[in-house]
C-alpha cells in the first residue's frame, strides 16, 4: 500500500523526538516546516539518482518550426512532465534542450526519450519514503533539536538509508555485461602502443 504524504512527515517528525501527527491541517510550526521541507527537497531528492520508479519512455512529437540557429534541422517538444534526460532512442549525442520545453537535434525522427518525471507521492515505493523521511528530519534536525551530533547521526543513518534504497531500486533493471572493449582489451595483451610502448 502507499504511503501518503501525512505519513512520510509523520515518521520524519517523529525521528526528530516529536509526537506522530494523523493530518496534516492545523499543526504547530514543526509541521509546518517538515511539510515545506517535504515539498522543497522533493525535487532535488529525486533529480539527484536515475530511480527507476521516476523514469518514462515516450515518443516526442515534432514541431513545425524551424531552429533559429543553423546548428540543428528540427525541433522537438519535451514532455509536460520532463524533469531531466535520460538518453535518447536512436541513442546518440546530437541535441541540446532549450527552456527545459524543447530539443533541438539533426535526426529526423521517430525519436523517443527516456527521461525523469516527478512523479505523485502515491507513486513513490516505500523503500525510498524511508531515505526520504531521513532527508526531511536532516535538514530540520539543528533548527528542532539543536545538536550538532544528532544532525550527524541523521545524516549517517540518511545515507545508510539511501544505499539499501538505490540498491533496492537498482532491481528493477537488469545487469548488462560489459561488450567489447577494445582499447582495455589490446591494452592488457601488451599490443604496440599500450602502456607508451613503441
Amino acid at each position: 500500500m502507499a504511503m501518503q504524504k501525512v505519513q512520510i512527515i509523520s515518521f520524519a517528525l517523529s525521528l526528530l523526538g516529536k509526537k506522530p501527527i494523523v493530518s496534516l491541517d492545523n499543526q504547530s510550526d514543526i509541521v509546518g516546516a517538515a511539510q515545506q521541507a517535504f515539498d522543497f527537497l522533493l525535487p532535488s531528492v529525486i533529480s539527484k539518482h536515475q530511480w527507476r520508479f521516476a523514469v518514462k519512455i515516450l515518443q516526442l512529437s515534432k514541431l513545425v518550426e524551424t531552429p533559429p540557429v543553423t546548428d540543428w534541422k528540427y525541433i522537438f517538444q519535451l514532455p509536460s512532465d520532463y524533469k531531466k534526460l535520460i538518453r535518447l532512442y536512436p541513442q546518440n549525442y546530437l541535441y541540446e534542450v532549450y527552456n527545459n520545453s524543447v530539443l533541438y537535434t539533426n535526426i529526423d525522427g521517430p525519436l523517443y526519450i527516456e527521461y525523469q518525471i516527478e512523479p505523485t507521492v502515491s507513486q513513490l515505493p516505500d523503500y525510498f519514503n524511508h531515505y526520504f523521511a531521513y532527508c526531511i528530519a536532516e535538514a530540520l534536525a539543528l533548527s528542532n533539536a539543536h545538536s550538532v551530533s544528532f544532525s550527524n547521526k541523521l545524516f549517517q543513518d540518511k545515507e545508510a538509508y539511501l544505499a539499501q534504497a538505490l540498491a533496492a531500486d537498482a532491481q528493477n533493471r537488469p545487469n548488462q555485461g560489459i561488450q567489447s572493449m577494445p582499447m582495455i582489451t589490446n591494452r592488457a595483451l601488451g599490443y604496440p602502443g599500450a602502456y607508451g610502448q613503441r
